[in-house]
């Protein structure tokens, strides 16, 4: 047999096996049994989302940030605020449109206040690593929220407390009254 006809044996299609067919099966099954228990729609626009969040956070930070908790946050600013992800998409829509390079652009001429608010809302829980007011505060990044990275590698990071801002009422301060 010469090299051409290698060629030739190589390229051909290969017969139906009980090998080949049993895993094709047995992939097709798999494949069946997981489509019906994930939906893949929602598994696909929860990646979209995700990424679209870690990118809209990107530029409302003006750095890059964690994904894992970009997520985090993402799922807490959504518990507390009903018109959280309408907000995020247009926001994101809004940036895309008119072509912001920076958040300080888009802060200077925002002019829809509840966007505003959205926009604030996730500047904050990155910079602070806390979602929510006091009464019902979620601590979703206490060493990793962003106040502290100017001073990294200068001031150690408190490792004492619930997380920033969360000391408790100031004592009250007793004033002799003897003279």
């Amino acid at each position: 047999m010469n090299h051409t006809q290698s060629l030739i044996q190589d390229d051909a299609p290969r017969g139906l096996s009980r090998r080949n067919l049993l895993r094709g099966s047995v992939t097709l099954g798999l494949a069946t049994l997981v489509g019906a228990a994930l939906p893949w729609q929602s598994v696909m626009a929860a990646a979209a989302s995700d990424a679209d969040f870690v990118a809209l956070s990107s530029f409302l930070v003006s750095r890059p940030v964690n994904s894992v908790l970009a997520a985090r946050y993402y799922q807490a600013l959504d518990k507390r605020a009903p018109n959280f992800s309408t907000n995020v998409v247009a926001l994101q829509q809004l940036i895309a449109a008119q072509g912001y390079k920076h958040v300080d652009e888009y802060l200077a001429q925002a002019s829809d206040a509840s966007l505003k608010a959205t926009a604030t809302s996730i500047i904050s829980a990155w910079y602070l690593g806390i979602v929510g007011e006091p009464v019902d505060a979620e601590l979703i990044a206490y060493s990793q929220a962003m106040m502290y990275q100017p001073t990294h590698g200068i001031l150690i990071i408190p490792t004492y407390g619930g997380g920033p801002a969360t000391w408790g009422p100031k004592p009250v301060i007793k004033q002799e009254t003897r003279v």
